[in-house]
């Protein structure tokens, strides 16, 4: 796979990385500011999910299946236009917030999704060349992907409705983000993690993986309401939201014990990439925990009523779990090597911004619970965590590009 993609891939997380930094800035110098913080907040958000990770899980499933595909100027052609639209839509955000070319252009990524998606589908069709219980993650990530593009859709109808600043307008973006990241991208990442197993011939049990499956899959549609107990719903809702919840949790539950059942008998992973294994699924674990507390709505109306535990509770789930999760994958298909000590320094950089980001904001989450005010120097710690990230991203792409490993290893 040539490496003008992962480079552009990378560069793209560096992005999201860089205006995190501009942002925390502006508690020090938002008065001197020529760009309002909600642009480079809205250019961060779609950075990361519609950059970074859309692409990541895009070319990991060609560098698992690259040997194998025909066509690759087609290839080529669709990795160019995501990243010439995605970088005009993070341009755009900048320069206009949410407004006319940002729309543009991120609606315009949505059509660029189908074409990946479509894609993605044909091609696992025509070709036998992944294990059965794969094709059953990816094509719903698939699914769940072309699903979730219902909720910017509606936000022009809601808008034009003069529902823009009703409940309506939150909920439709809380379906995108739920279907993205609870759906896409979820189911997306594990079907290619089975895969690679399969290909290193780990005994997965493939019982424990239908039933995972299945049943984090019918729950994830009654989850998403678990997103949006803020709002004065009826019982019959917050009991589809419990159900959701639960059967969510229990998914990845089964999931864990399948995988590490597996492990047991054979461990193709080296020692960093296993324990990036363990963190990621605990982070997993911890991730469904908080949202089974979001069951109890009155818990619901504070959680999302505090900007902190919200903003910690994305960061947990995107950077956290999800973007981990894609480094792993990357050590896996060759894209870094964590046998090389700068690959392992520059994953523990990232880990420490990572954790003090965690801990500066659900602590000051804490704090106003218990009515205090935000612990000393958030602002401060905030800002370091954020150079500390880009720091590292930044050393993650320097060791991506000189990784002489470019393909899978047999």
């Amino acid at each position: 796979m040539p490496k003008y993609m992962i480079s552009y891939t990378i560069f793209f997380l560096l992005l999201t990385a860089i205006s995190g930094v501009w942002m925390r800035l502006f508690p020090f110098w938002g008065k001197i500011q020529s760009v309002p913080y909600d642009h480079i907040l809205h250019a961060h958000s779609h950075g990361a999910v519609l950059g970074w990770l859309f692409l990541a899980s895009f070319i990991i499933f060609l560098s698992l299946s690259w040997n194998e595909i025909p066509n690759k100027k087609h290839v080529n052609t669709m990795f160019i236009v995501t990243v010439f639209v995605t970088a005009l839509m993070f341009i755009a955000f900048i320069y206009e917030g949410y407004a006319k070319f940002s729309i543009i252009f991120s609606t315009s990524h949505i059509f660029i999704e189908y074409w990946v998606a479509i894609y993605i589908f044909i091609f696992m069709k025509k070709r036998n060349m992944m294990p059965k219980i794969s094709r059953y993650f990816i094509n719903a990530g698939l699914l769940t992907l072309i699903i979730s593009s219902i909720g910017p859709f509606s936000l022009g109808g809601l808008a034009a409705s003069g529902l823009k600043d009703t409940p309506f307008f939150d909920m439709a973006i809380y379906f995108y983000l739920h279907f993205q990241y609870n759906g896409w991208l979820y189911l997306m990442l594990v079907g290619l993690f089975i895969w690679f197993l399969n290909k290193k011939q780990v005994p997965l049990n493939g019982k424990w993986l239908r039933m995972s499956f299945w049943i984090y899959f019918v729950a994830l549609f009654p989850g998403f309401f678990l997103s949006i107990l803020w709002y004065d719903f009826s019982t019959t809702i917050t009991v589809l939201a419990m159900f959701g919840g639960i059967g969510q949790f229990i998914g990845v539950v089964i999931f864990i014990i399948a995988l590490w059942k597996a492990l047991l008998k054979k461990n193709p992973f080296v020692k960093w990439i296993y324990r990036l294994v363990v963190l990621a699924l605990t982070i997993l674990l911890s991730k469904g925990l908080m949202e089974l507390a979001l069951i109890y709505p009155p818990l619901a109306a504070i959680v999302y009523d505090t900007r902190s535990v919200v903003i910690g509770y994305l960061h947990l789930t995107l950077l956290g779990f999800l973007t981990i999760f894609v480094f792993i994958l990357f050590g896996l298909v060759g894209v870094v090597s964590f046998r090389r000590k700068f690959t392992v320094i520059s994953m523990v950089v990232f880990l420490i911004g990572f954790v003090i980001n965690e801990i500066t904001l659900f602590v000051s989450g804490l704090m106003n619970w218990i009515g205090k005010n935000n612990i000393i120097f958030h602002h401060q710690l905030l800002l370091i965590a954020s150079v500390i990230l880009l720091i590292s991203i930044g050393m993650i792409w320097y060791s991506a590009m000189t990784n002489k490993k470019e393909e899978l290893p047999n």
